[in-house]
């Protein structure tokens, strides 16, 4: 990998291919993560919906909080060694292969928490590729096309995932006979999602790795396991000396979590209150990230003159309003509306976040800064979810689950404000 420096700056073949890493990833998050496999984990492979929703809720939540944990070491190691490709290679390997495995999720064959350890290793796995790939940014473009390239990675992600939703619900939904006639007995028609959607990101994933050209690094020495351990610390004692960064990346640490939850649970509460089947919970994944898509590709731009901190306090008022709005009504179509409308400011909010604490590191530490980056975001991540599952469980109500959770969008939006506004490029 190319350090960022006035000469050395990745080349227009290099960004695209980079953007598209988000066209391929965006799946494993869309699919297992928020719509299919977590309502199909809920609703199929546990014995009850609430048990099911409590260990899902605590598988993603605990998952999450251990990548946050070694989050900075990966940082520290990348920085280390100037080697990036090697880790995103291998952790995308692993998530994706974990993807195409639960094809063998089958009903009654299996313990669920032999399903719920799976997830919670590929969900690590796919924790820290971001760390890598995040980091990557401020190496591939000079901080003008920050807001631009982090935007279209985002509407790459979401455009993707209307396309790979759009072709299984074409293929295996629409016909009254699927392709390869899958038995819906045994849940074939949709187990073959998990297969779709590991493929999917192992292909859309080679030209990235393609193009990536990994660079030696400079230090002479040899590498100590001890490095990242004592860079950790050095990052610790930096991120004290920046303020400001501190203060946005504790704001983020809370509307972030409250981002992760609703994608945990999007399609376990569509089912539980509105009783959508998969074939609806289809139609809500495409609407959605359609309209996350055009959020992601058009507020990007007004980011570049109003800038990031903005974009993030306009995206929180946003969907805590909405938010709120979907708590009182009882129709699946006014949901699905009010969704989409949330959706629009999914992405918008973490590429903007991504371009702001860009533009504030230092060039020397991009891994390791991230590494914290993604601390900041995940080291509370157990809590939405565990939140959202614990009070559901126990008051039998996913209304009061997400209610609780959009208190960490307020708790963001106030912190946030305290933020210094970052310079318009």
């Amino acid at each position: 990998m190319i350090r960022t420096s006035n000469n050395s700056i990745g080349t227009p073949v290099l960004r695209f291919a980079w953007s598209l890493y988000d066209w391929a990833n965006s799946a494993w998050s869309a699919i297992i993560i928020t719509f299919i496999f977590s309502r199909y984990f809920v609703d199929v492979l546990a014995t009850d919906p609430n048990t099911g929703t409590l260990v899902w809720t605590w598988t993603i939540g605990l998952s999450s909080f251990v990548a946050a944990l070694i989050s900075p070491i990966i940082g520290s190691m990348s920085d280390h060694s100037n080697n990036s490709k090697k880790g995103l290679f291998i952790t995308t390997c692993l998530y994706s292969i974990i993807s195409i495995g639960l094809w063998f999720a089958v009903p009654g064959n299996s313990p669920l928490i032999i399903f719920a350890t799976i997830i919670f290793l590929g969900n690590i796995a796919y924790e820290i590729s971001q760390i890598l790939y995040n980091g990557q940014l401020k190496t591939i473009t000079i901080p003008d096309n920050y807001a631009k390239l982090s935007g279209l990675a985002w509407a790459l992600g979401y455009a993707g995932t209307v396309i790979i939703f759009g072709a299984y619900y074409v293929l295996f939904f629409l016909p009254q006979e699927s392709l390869f006639n899958l038995n819906h007995e045994t849940f074939q028609n949709i187990r073959i999602s998990f297969v779709i959607t590991g493929l999917w990101i192992i292909i859309f994933s080679i030209p990235l790795f393609l193009c990536l050209k990994h660079q030696p690094s400079k230090l002479r020495t040899e590498f100590n396991i001890k490095a990242p351990f004592i860079n950790l610390l050095s990052t610790c004692q930096e991120i004290r000396k920046h303020k400001n960064l501190a203060i946005f990346l504790l704001s983020r640490l809370f509307y972030t979590d409250g981002i992760n939850a609703i994608f945990a649970v999007a399609a376990i509460y569509a089912t539980l209150v509105f009783d959508m089947n998969t074939e609806q919970i289809i139609i809500l994944a495409i609407g959605t990230n359609i309209a996350a898509g055009v959020g992601a590709s058009t507020l990007c731009f007004l980011e570049h003159y109003i800038g990031s901190r903005k974009i993030i306090l306009v995206s929180l008022i946003s969907m805590t309003g909405i938010s709120l709005t979907i708590l009182a009504i009882s129709d699946a179509t006014l949901f699905i509306i009010l969704a989409m409308s949330l959706s629009v400011f999914f992405g918008p909010v973490q590429s903007a976040s991504r371009v702001y604490f860009a533009k504030a590191i230092p060039d020397t530490k991009t891994y390791e800064f991230f590494g914290f980056y993604s601390f900041a975001g995940k080291v509370s991540a157990f809590i939405g979810p565990i939140l959202f599952g614990t009070v559901s469980f126990a008051f039998s109500s996913p209304q009061a689950g997400m209610a609780s959770v959009l208190i960490l969008f307020v708790i963001g939006f106030f912190i946030m404000l305290k933020v210094q506004p970052d310079q318009v490029l």
